[in-house]
């Protein structure tokens, strides 16, 4: 199975469908530019979404990229399954169901954690020093992912989201996005949870060293070398919903660095991608930007993960689901079309 792409065809049908509506012409905006590319992805309103948090533990936090103790992984995971943290929050204030997965946490839940059981490992290597994943970890990790989302969409649920965990996966991302764009380190490399300047040098310097050790441009590979299993679950998740043709929130730098795996393999992923916010995390930009995605729908600063930027962004794109199939017409409205005078003097 591979991705559909989307039929742009269609794209003429449904600019005209929106200038038809009852208002002046491109008064909504980015607004109105999102509800044609969701339409080209389901021209149906979109009512139930789902959030996948994917949880890993890296080797790479031996090499002290990040202060934060690997503890707070399989902590938070416990913490988010239970209603707490931000992703639950938001999740619950916008009817989103969440659920939290562990592919590769080293740590051993129990059924009171709440936390579904997906692993893989107990957290990756230090990719400084051997690879991440071997090859049939990564390729499992993605399988996880892709189930999920299939099971996901069997059940009803007509978009997707993800989310992620895992106490360094900031380091593995950004070798993973200087990998696979061929930006240097320092361009896609932030401070992650809270680093000094002088430990933000030493973390660049460790991607860089990293890379040098994997001479390929092979997306696989790279997944494999530099990833985690929460970013290739994701990354195998991204590609079953858009085989599915299920628009797919994406949330932000490290889904990012997930998703531009799935675009190596599958480019046709690109179209069904929602850029939901872009992070405040350093490179965000420049990764968005290398997708093609250069008009997120937010901008607040936010670079806490967890799916927390698409669960922000979800009313938004629900709505502008909503406004072709749902909005009246000016024939509908029994209103005069001020669009179709200005049609006449060419003014639009």
């Amino acid at each position: 199975m591979s991705v559909p792409p989307v039929d742009r065809n269609k794209k003429e049908l449904y600019v005209a469908q929106l200038l038809g509506k009852a208002m002046p012409p491109h008064s909504l905006g980015v607004l109105a530019e999102l509800a044609v590319k969701l339409a080209l992805i389901n021209p149906k309103p979109l009512r139930k979404p789902a959030l996948i948090l994917f949880a890993g533990d890296h080797g790479i936090a031996e090499e002290a990229v990040t202060h934060s103790p690997q503890e707070i992984t399989w902590q938070q995971c416990v913490n988010f399954a239970h209603g707490g943290g931000a992703c639950s929050l938001f999740a619950r204030c916008n009817a989103v169901e969440l659920t939290v997965v562990d592919v590769g946490v080293d740590h051993v839940f129990t059924q009171e954690d709440l936390v579904l059981d997906q692993k893989v490992s107990f957290g990756t290597k230090n990719f400084l020093k051997e690879p991440a994943m071997t090859q049939a970890q990564c390729t499992q990790a993605m399988e996880k992912g892709r189930i999920l989302v299939r099971e996901k969409r069997q059940a009803g649920f007509d978009v997707i989201a993800f989310g992620e965990m895992g106490v360094a996966n900031t380091t593995s991302a950004s070798a993973l996005a200087s990998a696979l764009t061929g930006y240097a380190p320092f361009e896609v490399t932030g401070k992650g949870s809270g680093i000094s300047e002088a430990e933000l040098l030493h973390k660049q310097e460790v991607i860089e060293k990293a890379i040098a050790r994997y001479p390929t441009d092979d997306a696989l590979e790279l997944l494999a070398c530099l990833g985690g299993f929460e970013l290739a679950a994701i990354a195998g998740g991204i590609l079953e919903a858009c085989e599915l043709g299920l628009p797919v929130l994406l949330d932000g730098f490290i889904t990012t660095a997930a998703a531009l795996v799935s675009c190596a393999l599958e480019p046709n992923c690109k179209s069904y991608l929602i850029p939901c916010h872009v992070s405040g995390m350093h490179g965000h930009s420049l990764l968005l930007h290398y997708l093609g995605l250069d008009s997120p729908i937010l901008d607040l600063g936010m670079q806490l993960g967890e799916g927390t930027g698409s669960l922000v962004a979800w009313p938004i794109v629900a709505l502008a689901s909503r406004i072709l199939p749902e909005m009246t017409s000016f024939s509908e409205g029994k209103v005069t079309d001020s669009t179709e005078i200005l049609s006449r003097i060419g003014l639009v």
